[in-house]
C-alpha cells in the first residue's frame, strides 16, 4: 500500500485494479465510488455518447442482478446511488449505512464484472438518454451552457467539442458487439479505481480485495491524445438555441496543467471564486473547470467566465471587460481590496461542494485515476493559493493566451454556429 492522502491508503490489486480506502468520521455512513478513465473525450469519433450510454447500463442489470436491482438493494438500505459522465472519465457511486458496505461492494463487482447488454436494454437505455436530453438540456432555460456551446470556439478537434450527452442518432447504431467492445476496452480492472470512503468499520477488507482481484485482468488502454495547439488569436462564436431566453456570452481560457504546476492551478481557481465579486455590475460568473468542479480533467481544462450581456454589446469589449478584471491581480498592479476576505469566500465554497453526495469519496477517485494521486488536492486546494504574487502568476498566465468567446442568442433549435469576422 501507499499514502493517498490523509488517512488513506491506496494499492494496486494483481489485475491493476487501484483500491483507495479512506477512512473518515461520519454519522456511521460509508461512500463507495467507482472510477472508470473513460469520459466523453475518449469515445469513437462516430459513436458519440457511447461512454455516458454505459453509465446508464452500470445501472441496468449484470449476471446477477435484474434491471434496476442495483437502485432497489441500495435504496432498501436507505443508502442513495449516482453516476455522472465527464471528459475523461465516468464515476459510479453510493452511500449507506457503513453496515451495508459489503453488499454495496458486492454489487459493484457484479456490475464490473459486465453490464448486462442486449437489443433490449441498449434500446431502452438511448430512449432515456433521449429523454434526459429532452427533459434537462433542451428543455431547461440556458440548459448546457457554456459547456455546450464554449468548446467549438477554445477547440478544433473532435474529443474536445463532444457535449457529453451524445447524439441519440448515432448511439441507436450501437449494436450489442459495439457495446462489449467498448466496454472490454474501457472497464478493464488496471483502467478502474474504486474507492471506500467513510466509516470503514464494518468493512471486510479482506474479502473486498479478494472480489475485487478476481476481475480478469485485460490491456489497459492508453489515454486519449488530447494535446492541441493554443488559439493564435482570440476566436468569436455566435450560436443560435431555442432555450436560452436572452443572450448569454461566455469566454474560456486554458487552465495551467495541474500535474505540472498544482499551485497555479489553485491559484487560477482562486479567482474564478474572486472574480464574479470584484466587479458585481458584470455580474459575472466563473467557474474553474467545466462544470464548476476543480481537479475534474485532464489537461487541458478550462476556466469559463459568463455573463447576460447588455443589449448591442458584442464580444470584444466583453472580453476585454474580462481582461480588465484579471488585470486587477497581475503582477505590479495594486493589491484588490478583496483579497483580505479571499479565504472566507473560498472556504465558503469549499464547503458548498463539500455538501454534494459522496464528495470526498469522488474526488479522491478521480484525482487518482486522472492525476496518480491525491496529493494534487491538497496542493492545488486554491484556499492554500493566496500568495499575492502566486494570484499575480496566475493571473498573467491567463491573461498570456488568447481566448475563445461564444454568444448565444434566442433562435431556433440547432442554428449554425457562426464566426463573425473569423478569428480576430
Amino acid at each position: 500500500m501507499s499514502p493517498a492522502g490523509a488517512g488513506a491508503t491506496l494499492e494496486t490489486l494483481p489485475n491493476g485494479l487501484r483500491l483507495l480506502l479512506a477512512p473518515a468520521t461520519t454519522a456511521g455512513t460509508t461512500a463507495v465510488a467507482v472510477h472508470a478513465g473513460v469520459g466523453f473525450r475518449g469515445e469513437p469519433a462516430d459513436s458519440s455518447g457511447l461512454a455516458h450510454l454505459f453509465e446508464h447500463l452500470m445501472f441496468a442489470g449484470s449476471a446477477g442482478v435484474e434491471p434496476g436491482g442495483h437502485f432497489a438493494a441500495v435504496e432498501a438500505v436507505g443508502g442513495a446511488v449516482g453516476g455522472h459522465t465527464r471528459h475523461d472519465y465516468t464515476e459510479l457511486f453510493e452511500v449507506v449505512p457503513a453496515h451495508a458496505v459489503d453488499e454495496v461492494v458486492r454489487l459493484e463487482v457484479d456490475r464490473l464484472a459486465g453490464p448486462r447488454l442486449d437489443p433490449a436494454t441498449l434500446a431502452t437505455q438511448v430512449e432515456v438518454i433521449r429523454a434526459e436530453i429532452a427533459q434537462q438540456v433542451d428543455g431547461v432555460p440556458y440548459g448546457g451552457f457554456p459547456w455546450r456551446h464554449l468548446p467549438p470556439a477554445m477547440f478544433d478537434t473532435s474529443p474536445h467539442v463532444r457535449d457529453g450527452y451524445g447524439d441519440v442518432a448515432a448511439l441507436r447504431r450501437v449494436g450489442v458487439d459495439d457495446a462489449a467492445a467498448f466496454f472490454d476496452h474501457w472497464w478493464a480492472p488496471g483502467n478502474l479505481v474504486v474507492t471506500v470512503e467513510g466509516d470503514l468499520d464494518h468493512l471486510d477488507v479482506g474479502r473486498t480485495r479478494e472480489l475485487l482481484s478476481a476481475l480478469p485482468a485485460r490491456a489497459v488502454p492508453p489515454a486519449t491524445p488530447l494535446a492541441e495547439p493554443a488559439l493564435a488569436a482570440d476566436r468569436h462564436l455566435e450560436v443560435a438555441a431555442a432555450n436560452v431566453p436572452a443572450p448569454v456570452w461566455a469566454a474560456g481560457f486554458r487552465l495551467p496543467d495541474p500535474a505540472l504546476s498544482p499551485r497555479l492551478h489553485g491559484a487560477c481557481t482562486a479567482l474564478a471564486g474572486l472574480l464574479p465579486a470584484q466587479e458585481p455590475a458584470l455580474r459575472v460568473s466563473a467557474r474553474s473547470g467545466w462544470y464548476g468542479v476543480p481537479l475534474d480533467a485532464r489537461d487541458p481544462d478550462v476556466l469559463v467566465l459568463s455573463t447576460h450581456p447588455r443589449p448591442g454589446v458584442d464580444g470584444a469589449p466583453l472580453l476585454a471587460a474580462m481582461r480588465d478584471l484579471l488585470a486587477a491581480w497581475a503582477p505590479g498592479a495594486a493589491t484588490p481590496a478583496l483579497l483580505g476576505t479571499a479565504r472566507t469566500r473560498l472556504a465558503l465554497g469549499e464547503y458548498a461542494r463539500g455538501e454534494r453526495l459522496a464528495h470526498r469519496a469522488r474526488r479522491l477517485g478521480a484525482a487518482t485515476l486522472l492525476l496518480g494521486s491525491t496529493d494534487v488536492l491538497a496542493s492545488a486546494d486554491p484556499t492554500t493559493c493566496l500568495d499575492r504574487d502566486l494570484l499575480g502568476e496566475a493571473a498573467a498566465y491567463l491573461l498570456d493566451q488568447h481566448a475563445g468567446t461564444v454568444l448565444v442568442t434566442p433562435g431556433p433549435a440547432g442554428s449554425p454556429a457562426t464566426t463573425p469576422g473569423g478569428d480576430s
